[in-house]
């Protein structure tokens, strides 16, 4: 008796994505033809420290695939998120961001929400990058693109 394994082949232009957490605020995975590690919200978070649950997860697989990928970014998609609290603003620009830096992330990827208000919300929580460039777009793949673009510098 012979097995066959069929592993599918991938051209350049298809992703390799491996979910790692999910629930019904964040969806968090590796995005390995770019690096990134992609947080997708929806909606708003039960309560705080289900925020700060849903960063630590992000910070987990940050630690645990930086030492494969030198040159890992991040990739958040708000377009369904809803705003947060001014708690869990001053958690991600005073713990998340700096641990980001810490661990060598230099690139952050914002895809912005309809919203002006958590627009003005996110922008906020970002103001604080000392180390890394944080940019914001309307798509996903204009998100992407540039990424990619700071994969090769």
């Amino acid at each position: 008796m012979s097995f066959v394994e069929f592993a599918p082949t991938l051209s350049s232009s298809e992703c390799m994505v491996k979910a790692f957490y999910q629930d019904e605020y964040a969806t968090i995975e590796l995005d390995d033809s770019i690096p990134c590690i992609r947080l997708t919200l929806n909606g708003v978070p039960r309560y705080s420290e289900h925020y700060n649950f849903v960063q630590k997860k992000r910070l987990e697989l940050m630690y645990q695939e930086i030492k494969n990928y030198p040159k890992l970014h991040m990739l958040t998609d708000s377009r369904t998120a809803g705003p947060v609290l001014d708690e869990d603003v001053l958690h991600f620009r005073m713990h998340i961001m700096p641990a980001m830096e810490n661990a060598g992330i230099r690139y952050l990827a914002l895809v912005m929400p309809s919203s002006k208000f958590t627009q003005l919300t996110i922008r906020d929580m970002t103001a604080g990058a000392r180390i890394m460039t944080v940019q914001y777009f309307d798509s996903m793949r204009e998100a992407r693109h540039w990424l990619r673009k700071m994969t090769a510098l």
